[in-house]
C-alpha cells in the first residue's frame, strides 16, 4: 500500500476527515515511483494506491513546478517493470472524467474494479451533502465504465437518513441501484459527528425510519449479490494468492476484486494464477487451480 497523497480539500457535510486530516497535497510522482520500484524488487507483484481522493492527484503539490495528474500518474507506474497488478482507493466521482476511466478501462495493469461512493442517488442530498455531482453525472459514469469495461466491478458507499431525507430522496436511492447493480455495497445509517456541518442541519431523520431504509436497501442489494455470483459458476478468473488460510487452503483476489478460496499450501503465495470457480457464495468463491 503506498500513498499518493494525505488531507482532503473536501467539505462533505457528513464527514470529519478534512477538519482532522488537513488540507490535500500531492506526493511527488519520482517519490511514488521509486518506493513502488523499491517493493517490486523485493518480490512485490500488486500495489494498491491510497488517497482520500485518488483521483484527485496533482491538484495540490508543495513543489511548484510539479504536474502530473492521477491519469498520468497511473502511466508512469505501468512502467513499471515486474509490477503486474495495481488498485487504487478511493476515487472521487466528481473527478471522473473521461481520461480517466479510458485509462483504467484499457490499462492491462489497472485491476478492474473501482470503488464509486455514491452516498445518495437524490440530487437535491447530494447538493446538501456538498458531493459535487448529481444522480445524472453519477449514473453517467457508471453507464461509461460498464461501456468501456464489462468486466469491471463497481462498488459504493451509500448513506441512509441523511437530515431532509424524503421518501422521494430515498427512491432515487434504490433507483441507482437498480441502473448500476453494484457488486459491493457499504451502506450506513446516517449519524450526526462532532464538527460536521450536517449534524446541526434541520430535519434529522428518525432512527426508526432509517433503519427500515436501510434494511429495504440491503436486501434487495442481496438480491442482485446473488444474482451477480450465481453467474460466476464455471468461471474462470488470474488469482493473486496472498493468504495461507486454515484446512490447507489458500485465498486470493481476482483481477476485479473477487475473493477466492482454493486446496493449497503456501507454494501458491506470490502467484498469480488461472482458477476455474467450482462453488459461489455471496462473499466468496471457491475454485480450483488451472492446470
Amino acid at each position: 500500500m503506498v500513498n499518493i497523497s494525505i488531507g482532503c480539500d473536501k467539505s462533505c457535510t457528513f464527514c470529519i476527515v478534512p477538519a482532522t486530516r488537513g488540507d490535500e497535497v500531492s506526493i511527488p510522482s519520482d517519490l511514488i515511483v521509486r518506493e513502488i520500484t523499491k517493493a517490486v524488487n523485493t518480490g512485490a507483484k500488486e500495489v494498491m494506491l491510497l488517497g482520500q481522493n485518488v483521483n484527485n492527484y496533482g491538484k495540490y503539490f508543495k513543489a511548484e513546478d510539479e504536474q502530473c495528474n492521477f491519469t498520468e500518474l497511473l502511466q508512469k507506474i505501468s512502467k513499471i517493470e515486474g509490477l503486474e497488478r495495481i488498485r487504487f482507493t478511493s476515487p472521487h466521482p466528481l473527478h471522473m472524467d473521461d481520461a480517466f476511466l479510458q485509462e483504467f478501462a484499457s490499462n492491462p495493469k489497472i485491476c478492474k474494479q473501482i470503488h464509486v461512493p455514491l452516498q445518495s442517488g437524490s440530487t437535491s442530498l447530494l447538493k446538501s451533502m456538498r458531493r459535487g455531482y448529481t444522480k445524472e453525472w453519477f449514473v453517467n459514469r457508471c453507464e461509461k465504465i460498464r461501456t468501456l469495461c464489462p468486466e469491471a466491478t463497481i462498488s459504493t458507499d451509500i448513506i441512509v437518513g441523511f437530515p431532509g431525507e424524503t421518501e422521494e430522496d430515498f427512491a432515487d436511492t434504490m433507483d441507482v441501484l437498480e441502473k448500476v447493480r453494484f457488486e459491493q455495497l457499504f451502506s450506513f445509517k446516517y449519524s450526526p459527528r462532532p464538527h460536521t456541518a450536517a449534524q446541526n442541519f434541520e430535519n434529522q431523520i428518525s432512527n426508526e425510519i432509517a433503519g427500515a431504509r436501510l434494511t429495504k436497501l440491503q436486501a434487495r442489494h442481496t438480491e442482485i449479490l446473488d444474482e451477480v455470483m450465481d453467474a460466476q459458476m464455471n468461471a474462470e478468473h488470474m488469482v493473486y494468492f496472498d493468504e495461507l488460510k486454515a484446512d490447507n487452503r489458500v485465498s486470493g483476489r481476482s483481477d476485479d476484486g473477487k475473493l477466492f478460496y482454493v486446496e493449497g499450501s503456501e507454494e501458491l503465495l506470490g502467484k498469480i494464477l488461472k482458477v476455474k470457480v467450482t462453488k459461489v457464495s455471496r462473499g466468496a468463491l471457491n475454485g480450483t487451480v488451472c492446470a
